[in-house]
């Protein structure tokens, strides 16, 4: 099996780029799915990508639908169970796709926090709160992209999300995941520049981390979710702090 040139894994990168999604919309008032078809249709047509709906009426529906979203616009005041418990509900499955509410209720803003809103988009929707918020998740979404890992000289393709950090060892660098750790052929500044720069940064010279894997800060490191202690430079120590800051408000 031959070894991979950064070329390569830059255009393995690139060829997965997100030209399509999957929006569920889930409310309990047909004018709404009726308007998110004709405003979502032409951000379709506008950005040059693919787009699915699924539609939902009901709390009900929503939940027993077990295919893959890439983002569902969820309504709060839906009778029976509102969008705050469906929330919750999806949220205790561990679906991962982002969740924005729709809502002219402001009151009920703080609810929606706990369930991890992503986004708001207040009713009546506005065309461009709505197009912005889509593009938010498309961006978010980059973190699905792969790339190109070795393990015992067999090739795997990993989505980028699944990244905790990057080590640079000598000319090449170590790629730690929760559950495996890879090897590449490609330097510590190659894969900074492949990959998502939303996400990642360098905190070391010797470091590239996913902030959205960080459990904690220390003085001198940071703390992973697997318990990895990931060295941070006194003088990139502030620029991690500003960007975390960013990711955690914008991008989480």
């Amino acid at each position: 099996m031959r070894d991979y040139s950064v070329d390569d894994v830059r255009s393995n990168f690139a060829s997965s780029s997100i030209d399509q999604i999957t929006v569920g919309v889930c409310d309990d008032e047909h004018y709404v799915h009726d308007l998110v078809d004709k405003i979502i249709m032409k951000y379709a047509k506008e950005k040059h990508i693919e787009v699915f709906i699924e539609h939902f009426l009901t709390a009900e529906e929503v939940l027993d639908y077990c295919k893959e979203l890439d983002v569902l616009l969820l309504d709060i005041d839906m009778p029976e169970m509102d969008g705050i418990e469906v929330g919750h509900k999806l949220r205790k499955r561990n679906v991962d796709y982002k969740i924005i509410m729709l809502t002219g209720r402001e009151d009920r803003f703080r609810e929606a926090f706990e369930i991890e809103a992503y986004r708001f988009v207040t009713k009546p929707i506005d065309e461009k709160k709505l197009f912005t918020a889509i593009d938010d998740v498309r961006d978010n979404n980059q973190l699905n992209r792969k790339v190109l890992v070795f393990r015992d000289g067999v090739q795997y393709s990993i989505p980028q999300k699944e990244i905790l950090y990057v080590e640079a060892n000598r000319s090449s660098t170590l790629i730690f995941t929760v559950n495996a750790e890879f090897r590449s052929e490609q330097t510590l500044a190659e894969w900074s520049d492949m990959l998502d720069s939303k996400a990642f940064i360098q905190c070391h010279k010797s470091f590239v981390v996913n902030m959205g894997k960080i459990d904690a800060f220390h003085d001198s490191y940071i703390l992973m979710v697997n318990g990895d202690r990931v060295a941070v430079s006194r003088r990139l120590r502030k620029v991690l702090m500003n960007a975390y800051m960013i990711y955690d408000t914008k991008w989480r």
